[in-house]
């Protein structure tokens, strides 16, 4: 059975963004590892199709569906339940 190679990526990043992806990554239930790679997952791997659930939340978005309107970042987080 082959194994996945792996390596560890190792970034600075101001304490209080990174607890700002902490959150938001256990907001989503996922971890920050997964939380990452799915933010860049289109530049990873820039010719992958999305899938139908995806292509229906994307024409949802384009006609302004189930969208909230925030003012601000702090908007943003207070919306989310993400209080600072």
């Amino acid at each position: 059975m082959a194994t996945k190679s792996t390596t560890k990526l190792s970034i600075e990043m101001p304490t209080k963004e990174h607890k700002k992806l902490k959150i938001l990554a256990d907001a989503m239930g996922i971890s920050l590892k997964n939380f990452v790679l799915n933010a860049l997952e289109y530049v990873l791997y820039p010719n992958k199709k999305p899938n139908k659930e995806t292509i229906k939340a994307i024409e949802k978005i384009e006609r302004g569906e189930g969208l909230i309107h925030c003012d601000s970042i702090e908007d943003f987080w207070y919306k989310a339940g993400i209080r600072e």
